[in-house]
């Protein structure tokens, strides 16, 4: 008789703090849709930049995308050919084309991807630079982010099945962009880029690297000292040793992910409103955006 009262007080404990945790959500979720709609645009797009900037990223009103920042705690930390092989362990499935070559005594690489970086599309421009001379072939070696006296201007477009997601346009040493919440296989999109060297000795020099990494003359599109190229699948060169069922598994993951997303903020049409209603209703998956692909601090796990 005893253990049924202990077993019926249990239940109904169990019942209690279940009621409890779904009115405390409920009471959750209120409170961050009327913050939604009560907040001014600016305020709202304060708030998110700031939890952003720990990350090394912020969000573009006017195009709506992710980007990274200048001064982004990923330049401490260079390049490696280990960050693309590990890639796909944070939740990145993407195509890479480093191209190396030298310049100024010093081994260069400037390199291109594109993909699925966890919950967003999206694409980068990365140019790196061998500081300290090593006996270690190009795609071996470490590269140092270059100095800000270095960064070049840099054009960038990218596209999905030929329709035109974003285009930007800055002097960095890491361009960047990404279209939260949408699911893209690397086959389904194209960068253009476009970049602008100091001299025609770099630029020579970079022409030269495409051609040793796979690009004819007829691929390439040269204007004073501009050079244009199209990075799609046909020219791509798997960038990690994972195999195709991991890859798959990840893009499974990926794609349930940008569900979720859309799922949980359908009441909203801006992507400023849906992720900051995501940060005050939902910290656990604003936490799948900042933890994976490129907002993640992959540079100091590995």
């Amino acid at each position: 008789m005893n253990f049924c009262y202990l077993l019926f007080g249990i239940i109904t404990g169990i019942l209690l703090l279940m009621a409890g945790f779904c009115y405390y959500r409920y009471r959750c979720r209120k409170k961050a849709r009327e913050l939604v709609r009560t907040q001014s645009e600016q305020e709202k797009y304060a708030q998110l930049n700031q939890a952003l900037a720990p990350f090394g990223f912020a969000y573009s009103l006017s195009k709506d995308i992710f980007y990274s920042l200048e001064d982004a705690w990923q330049r401490s930390f260079g390049y490696s050919k280990l960050y693309d092989e590990m890639a796909p362990m944070m939740n990145m499935i993407i195509d890479c084309k480093p191209i190396y070559f030298e310049y100024d005594n010093r081994r260069w690489m400037i390199e291109f991807w594109k993909g699925q970086y966890g919950i967003t599309t999206g694409a980068e421009v990365g140019i790196y630079v061998e500081n300290k001379r090593s006996s270690r072939k190009p795609e071996e070696a470490f590269y140092e982010c270059v100095s800000k006296e270095e960064q070049l201007p840099i054009y960038m477009r990218l596209y999905k099945n030929g329709k035109l997601l974003y285009q930007r346009v800055e002097s960095h040493w890491w361009l960047t962009g990404f279209v939260l919440g949408m699911f893209s296989y690397p086959g389904e999109l194209m960068l253009e880029a476009e970049i602008s060297f100091p001299d025609k000795e770099m630029q020579q020099a970079f022409l030269k690297g495409c051609y040793q990494a796979g690009y004819r003359p007829d691929d390439l599109y040269v204007h004073c000292n501009w050079v244009s190229l199209c990075v799609y699948q046909g020219k791509m060169a798997s960038c990690s040793y994972y195999g195709s069922l991991y890859r798959k598994f990840v893009q499974w993951q990926n794609r349930r992910n940008c569900r979720r997303y859309h799922r949980v903020t359908k009441r909203f049409r801006k992507t400023l409103d849906k992720v900051y209603y995501l940060m005050k209703a939902y910290p656990g998956i604003f936490c799948i955006l900042t933890k994976t692909g490129r907002f993640a601090k992959v540079g100091k796990e590995i």
